[in-house]
């Protein structure tokens, strides 16, 4: 490839990176104010079981993939590594707690309180704790982009976090 050929493939690839951060730029300051009012806060449980993954009385674990209507082969593997991580290692059961995965569309009702819940500004992995429809602590795991290159050691992160906010009290 000839050296004006690679100039303008650099130049096309980083003006698709500048309007790809413009346009999430963009769409977080557009976007109304979600922090909560100090009687929000305490009013609101962090969010609400799903009726298809209740668990009657009992204790429920959802690790939730959020995702939008636009994804890239990063966000799809992302959900395939973290639903794989739970039907391998957590389906069983965790101590007592039932453990499901659910994908969650934010940009599609019901999806959008998710965003205000659990403070979400891009595609995320949360685990929420439930006594039967009570809420309990949450936790996103942030290290699930950094982690993506190797499928073992997301694997693992994803059930070692989750396990240790299950033995959470």
């Amino acid at each position: 490839m000839s050296s004006r050929a690679l100039k303008a493939v650099k130049f096309a690839l980083f003006a698709f990176v500048g309007i790809s951060v413009a346009a999430a730029v963009y769409k977080i300051a557009a976007a109304p104010s979600q922090a909560p009012s100090a009687a929000e806060e305490t009013d609101r449980p962090a969010a609400k079981l799903a009726p298809e993954v209740k668990a009657a009385e009992g204790k429920t674990a959802v690790v939730y993939y959020f995702y939008t209507n636009t994804r890239c082969s990063s966000c799809k593997t992302i959900e395939a590594y973290t639903k794989a991580a739970v039907e391998a290692d957590l389906a069983p059961g965790y101590k007592g707690w039932k453990i499901v995965f659910k994908a969650v569309n934010m940009d599609e009702e019901p999806g959008g309180h998710f965003v205000r819940d659990y403070q979400l500004n891009s595609k995320a992995v949360v685990v929420q704790k439930f006594a039967g429809d009570k809420a309990l602590n949450w936790l996103k795991l942030e290290k699930v982009w950094q982690l993506l290159g190797d499928k073992a050691v997301f694997m693992k992160y994803v059930t070692d976090e989750t396990r240790k906010l299950l033995d959470e009290k």
